[in-house]
């Protein structure tokens, strides 16, 4: 964005008008919430508790809090070793989606003295929109790193079998 030097940029509030775009960055917004549910639900399976109570335990906590909180079940439940690092990996995979998204939602759309529509980042600078492609190959990562979750912890996924053998191998109480 070139500015004049007599003219202080000013931007104006834009909502893209592109279907296309507007629904892929949609998509992103909502896969991301079912990334945030599996995430309560990998909780529900490390604790062995019942969907109903994981949901209410952690309704309305943030990603950065749901992961925090599997890190430490995950190290209690499984121990060092190599599952808490698959777990540990997964987890910041997450992280990283997230911060894309939200890098995204989180962010001002407008336009510049020229008519451009640009999104503001970090640290006040602005810069062209991502575009459907970017925001469609988000959306697939994120609902990729969801299925991944949900099949390590069900139907015999690694995760499923490695909980059953930490809970086979704790002593019955007296």
């Amino acid at each position: 964005m070139t500015t004049p030097p007599s003219i202080a940029p000013m931007m104006v509030f834009q909502v893209p008008d592109d279907p296309a775009w507007l629904q892929a960055f949609g998509r992103v917004s909502i896969v991301h919430a079912h990334l945030d549910h599996i995430l309560r639900m990998l909780i529900k399976s490390l604790t062995g508790l019942t969907v109903e109570v994981a949901l209410d335990a952690t309704e309305r906590e943030t990603s950065a809090v749901l992961r925090d909180r599997i890190k430490r079940l995950a190290r209690q439940r499984l121990g060092e070793g190599a599952p808490l690092l698959q777990v540990q990996a997964l987890i910041e995979r997450c992280r990283r989606a997230t911060e894309q998204r939200n890098n995204l939602v989180h962010n001002i759309i407008a336009s510049d003295w020229l008519g451009e529509t640009l999104m503001r980042k970090a640290g006040s600078k602005w810069a062209p929109l991502p575009t459907q492609d970017a925001l469609n190959a988000l959306a697939e990562q994120i609902v990729q790193l969801t299925r991944e979750i949900n099949n390590s912890r069900l139907n015999g996924g690694w995760l499923e079998l490695e909980l059953a053998k930490s809970s086979a191998a704790k002593p019955a109480a007296q």
